[in-house]
């Protein structure tokens, strides 16, 4: 099987890298090298799609395309991202597998500068693509402000763990020039609610996610000041360590995207955060693109009595 190896321009200017995937023989690629296999790469370039939008926009019969798929995913070219019941039958997803692939001859190489990226995780790349613009951050973390503010007046302290974010999302794009971070007080006032948005704490804390808590899919519980989650289901989530990872489209611009990282508390909001960063190939291993919504637990796996890792509990 080919593997994935990093593509690098030292030509280029912007920093970007591509996944590739590389086999000293040109056997395994032939499902690329017809007409068809061309066009439906091509199409899966712009982003995941389903065998029958392929079909439409290729004028093809549908069992043309699924014969393809077939050859395409079987030589780990594609792969499929999730199935759907769709009219009562299974509807499946399928991206590329890589960004591209090549044929190596067995030549010594040269040497090259450590890439910052060669190790960052493809599903967190792919889950938050709408904030990379040309390596460039598009957007705002929004965190809670640390004075007295929002109806019941409190304070938020959990802003810090943002960093963490920021050094996995730092692997995608160029170091900002204008600092990313706003306080939710500021980022209402600067009238800059129709932006790409990731939210970092609860609406105990940050009022932007008190604002956007309606138009989630997994809502937090007004009762008990914020202290349940609700699943889709109805289920009530009232652990201190229970939180939220979700993706939707911006209330204030459709054509923007809010992200919400939040847990019922401190130790919660930082069991998001450790969930996105640290296990991002497990939580969006599924995720293709549109809506997301997954309630996370926080576990303490060392027992040191502080959050170090998390698990998925349910997830749409």
């Amino acid at each position: 099987m080919p593997r994935e190896k990093i593509l690098y321009d030292p030509k280029g200017d912007s920093g970007l890298a591509k996944r590739v995937l590389v086999s000293d023989r040109p056997d395994g690629f032939k499902p690329a090298s017809g007409k068809i296999g061309q066009q439906v790469l091509t199409l899966l370039s712009s982003g995941p799609k389903y065998p029958a939008e392929m079909a439409r926009s290729l004028g093809a019969h549908h069992q043309t395309i699924y014969y393809h798929i077939a050859r395409l995913e079987a030589a780990g070219l594609i792969a499929r991202v999730r199935s759907e019941q769709i009219r009562g039958g299974e509807a499946k997803l399928y991206a590329l597998a890589s960004d591209g692939y090549a044929v190596e001859f067995p030549v010594k190489g040269e040497p090259l500068p450590t890439l910052r990226s060669s190790g960052r995780s493809r599903a967190l790349g792919r889950f938050f693509s709408e904030f990379f613009d040309n390596g460039e951050f598009d957007g705002w973390v929004v965190v809670g402000s640390p004075l007295q503010h929002g109806a019941a007046g409190t304070q938020a302290r959990d802003g810090h763990y943002a960093v963490q974010l920021g050094f996995a999302l730092g692997q995608f794009v160029n170091l900002p020039e204008k600092f990313p971070v706003k306080l939710d007080t500021d980022l209402r006032a600067e009238k800059l609610l129709t932006s790409n948005l990731v939210v970092v704490g609860g609406p105990r804390n940050n009022t932007v996610a008190e604002e956007l808590n309606p138009h989630l899919p997994f809502k937090f519980s007004q009762g008990g000041f914020w202290g349940a989650i609700v699943d889709d289901e109805g289920n009530s989530h009232a652990s201190e360590l229970d939180c939220l990872v979700e993706k939707i489209q911006n209330p204030w611009d459709r054509s923007k995207t809010c992200v919400v990282i939040a847990g019922l508390t401190g130790a919660g909001t930082k069991a998001a955060i450790i969930g996105v960063c640290n296990h991002a190939d497990a939580l969006f291993a599924k995720y293709g693109s549109g809506r997301f919504a997954a309630l996370l637990r926080g576990v303490d796996k060392d027992g040191d009595g502080k959050v170090d890792s998390a698990e998925v509990v349910r997830r749409l």
